[in-house]
């Protein structure tokens, strides 16, 4: 089975069970209640109920989606799976206490309904997705083997047999110093049921020949490709400029960097005036910490290579570079109190709606990285500029997934990243970007 497949059936089990327990609800309240009374039947109550409902229902599935619910390779019982979904309930039950506040529905009573419904979903969603996880883990899980060239297959096997929800039991590794004579009989007599490969293998002429009996009851997959699917990071091994002609065509994305210009302008424009107050404490607190600059302007590396000035709230010692440019690290002791915060918070972004509204910079998008470390890496990883193919972001996909960056090694992880966002990059993507780091933003997850 997939993996869209088994986000859709999460994604479908949520929604039977939001609208199930709805029922359960009106039937539990209203089933021994006469027509009379009520001038509806119950089953005509759970239709206004559902009209009411679903406007919510539609924001807590985003709430879901937020805290990573519908990531197969966090679908595991452990305690930050648990804690995302315990994290959700709650935003969730606060959101819908104000929506039923300030929204006004004829023939129901939001106060007892609400605590009695979500009472009710929040019972069974706990069951539903703790016994979802165990199915992902223990029952549909797909016996393979991995045939690569270098060490990247021992890894993949150990990634896949931790995460066994992603749906593949690695049974044996087999690269090019192994035995591949007696392979056809080794696929067959273990029953597997999937080969992920690398092309090189495909190269021997020989041992293409020996598996083709089997290819039409096995599925085989190619390795890279698998890797990118599964934890969508490119490869960089696999980067050329071949690679680039191939999965960055910048005139099939003209519409998509129209539309997506005007709305980094629209929103900006909006938010501005919004934050202004908020800012105004941020800037008291700056001062009050250390009497230093509220503010930190920094030269960065910005669209096709081209240098802007990039705006932060201050969060580092007014001597914090006085050694020259270096990379911030986890728990750098540089960062003031107030600035731990702001950065825990990604409040010291906030500045940079300048820079989107000047056209600068876009609301997702790789890091802005400083000249003093573009040059470097830019002689350490090959085809590093290539990322500046778009504009840089308050916000990204390698900004999501790999936080901190420290090393020209988790330069090239970050990198892995960007170039995923920069071959798949679409409206959808960019949402989801957005979404997944407010997730970060609640849960103090920031650098």
């Amino acid at each position: 089975m997939s993996t869209s497949a088994k986000k859709f059936i999460i994604l479908l089990g949520d929604v039977v069970l939001l609208y199930s327990a709805l029922f359960v609800t009106v039937y539990a309240r209203y089933s021994n209640v006469s027509p009379y009374h009520t001038n509806f039947t119950t089953a005509q109550l759970f239709q206004i109920h559902a009209v009411a409902f679903t406007p919510l229902i539609l924001v807590w599935l985003v709430v879901f989606y937020i805290h990573n619910l519908y990531e197969i390779t966090s679908a595991k019982n452990t305690l930050e799976f648990y804690t995302g979904l315990s994290r959700s309930l709650i935003a969730n039950f606060f959101i819908a206490v104000l929506f039923f506040y300030f929204a006004n529905f004829a023939n129901v009573a939001p106060k007892t309904n609400l605590f009695i419904y979500f009472a009710v979903f929040s019972m069974c969603f706990v069951i539903w997705r703790s016994q979802m996880n165990g199915i992902l883990k223990k029952r549909l899980l797909t016996k393979t083997v991995i045939l690569s060239g270098d060490d990247s297959g021992e890894k993949l096997a150990v990634k896949l047999n931790q995460n066994p929800q992603i749906g593949y039991r690695v049974e044996s590794v087999f690269n090019f110093n192994s035995n591949l004579e007696n392979f056809a009989e080794f696929i067959k007599s273990n029953h597997i049921k999937a080969l992920i490969i690398d092309d090189k293998f495909l190269e021997m002429e020989s041992f293409a020949l020996s598996i083709n009996d089997f290819l039409d009851n096995i599925e085989v997959i190619n390795l890279d490709k698998f890797n990118e699917r599964v934890w969508r990071k490119v490869n960089l091994k696999n980067i050329s400029q071949l690679w680039f002609l191939s999965n960055f065509a910048t005139g099939r994305k003209s519409v998509y960097g129209f539309i997506k210009r005007i709305a980094d302008f629209a929103i900006s424009l909006v938010l501005i005036p919004f934050i202004f107050a908020f800012g105004i404490l941020i800037a008291v607190s700056i001062k009050l910490c250390d009497k230093g600059p509220i503010f930190y302007k920094q030269k960065r590396v910005g669209y096709k290579g081209r240098n802007f000035i990039l705006f932060k709230f201050r969060t580092m010692r007014t001597d914090a570079e006085s050694k020259g440019a270096q990379w911030t690290i986890e728990n750098d002791k540089r960062v003031t109190k107030v600035g731990r915060f702001l950065r825990k918070a990604r409040l010291d972004e906030l500045p940079q709606l300048i820079n989107i509204l000047k056209g600068e910079m876009s609301f997702v998008g790789p890091r802005a990285e400083r000249p003093e470390f573009h040059q470097l890496l830019l002689k350490e990883i090959p085809f590093y500029d290539r990322r500046y193919l778009v504009k840089p972001g308050l916000t990204g996909w390698a900004q999501i997934n790999y936080t901190y960056g420290s090393s020209v090694e988790d330069t090239k992880e970050k990198l892995s990243y960007d170039f995923y966002y920069l071959k798949n990059r679409s409206f959808i993507f960019d949402l989801g970007i957005i979404l997944k780091t407010i997730n970060i933003v609640l849960a103090g997850l920031g650098r």
